[in-house]
């Protein structure tokens, strides 16, 4: 049995914000979204959001699964699972029933006590 990983839920063609791309307000809506620009304004997102290697969101986020590849300045809330990557550097607090954090990856803020947290090491390369 293969263990999938939150990435693999996405779509074939999600919603993309490109690395030039800097938005300002809120983000909602039903889809999955792939953000590599900067968003300063929080979110509401029932699916997938994936932060970017490149990626500066300052802001709350709020959505069904959250990967954090880039950087967050804000407080993220997940319904099913949030997963740290390690080139994640986020400030802010998180909130799921499950967070997965990879070695390397920086949190400063803190996790909810009702959430499971497992750490890992990345071996895949994409």
């Amino acid at each position: 049995m293969s263990r999938r990983r939150s990435l693999d839920h996405l779509e074939k063609y999600p919603t993309i914000l490109g690395r030039e791309v800097v938005h300002v307000g809120l983000i909602e809506g039903r889809d999955n979204y792939v953000v590599h620009g900067r968003v300063e304004g929080n979110c509401d997102i029932d699916g997938v959001l994936l932060v970017g290697p490149d990626c500066l969101w300052i802001g709350n986020i709020a959505a069904d699964t959250v990967i954090v590849k880039g950087r967050v300045e804000g407080g993220i809330r997940a319904r099913f699972k949030i997963e740290v990557r390690p080139s994640a550097r986020i400030k802010g607090d998180l909130s799921s029933p499950l967070v997965a954090v990879a070695e390397g990856a920086v949190l400063q803020g803190r996790v909810g006590p009702d959430s499971i947290v497992t750490r890992f090491t990345e071996r895949r390369t994409h």
